[in-house]
């Protein structure tokens, strides 16, 4: 039950983690769009930071996603011998 808990954690703060680059990332691109007009420090960051956390946040969210198993792994109990 220990072990169930811990991995539950890890994908909730995974999937947090993920949701906080994707949230990071898509208020980055907001800023550089619309609120910068001339060179800055920040302009800079900004520029380099955007395109590693929106895909990072997405990779991240996925990897949680897919662990979860598909519904085809369970078994389908048969109903031929009625």
């Amino acid at each position: 039950m220990k072990k169930e808990n811990k991995d539950v954690i890890k994908e909730v703060s995974t999937m947090f983690v993920g949701l906080m680059f994707l949230y990071a990332g898509g208020i980055s691109y907001m800023l550089l769009a619309f609120a910068f007009r001339e060179f800055s420090w920040l302009l800079l960051t900004a520029f380099i930071l955007t395109p590693i956390s929106v895909p990072l946040g997405w990779y991240l969210l996925q990897k949680v996603t897919n662990k979860k198993k598909p519904m085809a792994h369970y078994s389908i109990v048969s109903r031929e011998g009625e």
